[in-house]
């Protein structure tokens, strides 16, 4: 590793440049060299990614790091780092003390004829300032279903830093303290966790560890096996970058989620990411332990799928480009309980078109379960 940037003529015996660099790495009888301490700090003249293009243009035997050369692309650039929310809660908003004095921020809605049953809304990291799924919520109302939201740390109107952890179970955690507060505030009551994407896999995870029982479980377009979409994924050289990053600098903010939205071909999609990137709420900028650490969350799917014997619905988009079917397959037959089914959203995308469009298929399955003689809990269990 040698350095290579804010050279200049004029203090040539301070900093190499990228000629020298190759022939300092060959005195040393060095054959691989990654070129560091370039595109991280404007000291000298040249264009911010000079050092590392005239090095590559460069025709010298040494061989180079290509991959860690991606390090000063705008794929490893560093963002600000935040620890509080950029608006200001709605009015009257509740709040619970999690793990370190962390304020989390939790909303509830009361049917005014009644509560039958509550969703519980479990959350990705990506929160915006609108409440989720407002037709969806709208008709839970309706059908006597209160609904719960609790935006874990670092998210959302939540304290903590935004888009990094040292320690991901704190988020398990306070999604954990979300579910008793529900369970507080409904006192025997059916409870049902709701999450879609990234927040199908933490629901799925929270089910797996809930412990007391459930009433049921619904997923969406869970976040398990990915392919490839359109402005709405990694591209091949984003994966070189984090290759770097998990390595190198696993604590700074460096991965974008926020994609190219004007790329996505789903038109519900694309409008809906286009609103998420304009809401200042949304986190954006994520370390990759974090992401490392979600990562583990979405591959365990099966494993705690196993564990869970809460009635399972499993909603997948039919334009769907983010979520391979296949990882549904697998979740869905690995599934311990009998009471399991899937439910094709045909005007379904990857977002929140494949619950606002299924609206009725979603109660219905809701209502079932709420109608089963022992109220919605599992033989064998209890409020």
């Amino acid at each position: 590793m040698i350095e290579g940037n804010a050279y200049d003529p004029r203090w040539r015996d301070v900093h190499l440049g990228p000629e020298q660099a190759p022939v300092a790495a060959q005195r040393v009888g060095a054959t691989l060299l990654l070129p560091v301490h370039w595109a991280t700090f404007g000291l000298a003249m040249h264009g911010w990614t000079e050092p590392v293009e005239r090095r590559l243009a460069g025709a010298a035997p040494l061989v180079m790091a290509g991959l860690l050369a991606l390090a000063g692309l705008p794929g490893c650039a560093s963002f600000e780092r935040v620890s509080r929310p950029p608006l200001a809660p709605p009015d009257g908003a509740s709040w619970i003390e999690g793990a370190r004095g962390a304020r989390l921020y939790f909303s509830a809605t009361t049917p005014a004829g009644g509560t039958r049953g509550v969703v519980y809304f479990v959350l990705g990291p990506e929160i915006g300032s609108e409440e989720p799924y407002p037709k969806f919520t709208s008709a839970l109302q309706a059908a006597g279903l209160a609904t719960t939201v609790l935006h874990p740390r670092g998210s959302g109107y939540s304290d903590g830093l935004r888009g990094d952890t040292a320690d991901y179970g704190l988020v398990l955690d306070d999604l954990r303290l979300g579910l008793a507060r529900t369970r507080a505030m409904f006192p025997g009551k059916a409870v049902f966790l709701f999450g879609h994407s990234a927040g199908a896999t933490l629901a799925l995870h929270l089910a797996a560890t809930a412990g007391p029982p459930l009433a049921g479980l619904v997923l969406v377009n869970p976040a398990y096996k990915m392919t490839y979409g359109e402005g709405m994924g990694p591209s091949p050289t984003d994966y070189l970058a984090f290759a770097f990053n998990a390595v190198f600098r696993r604590s700074a903010l460096t991965v974008d989620l926020g994609g190219d939205p004007a790329a996505v071909k789903d038109a519900a999609d694309r409008e809906e990411a286009l609103r998420r990137q304009r809401d200042p709420l949304v986190v954006r900028h994520f370390s990759m332990r974090y992401l490392l650490a979600q990562r583990e969350v979405m591959t365990a799917c099966p494993a705690n799928a196993a564990a869970v014997d809460a009635p399972l619905l499993l909603v997948q988009g039919a334009a769907d480009a983010l979520v391979d079917p296949a990882g549904n397959d697998e979740i869905l037959a690995a599934a311990r309980t009998a009471d399991k089914a899937r439910l094709v959203a045909a005007r379904g995308g990857h977002g929140s078109s494949s619950v606002e469009t299924t609206v009725e298929e979603l109660l219905r399955w809701l209502q079932a379960r709420l109608d089963q003689p022992d109220g919605g809990l599992r033989q064998g269990e209890h409020p």
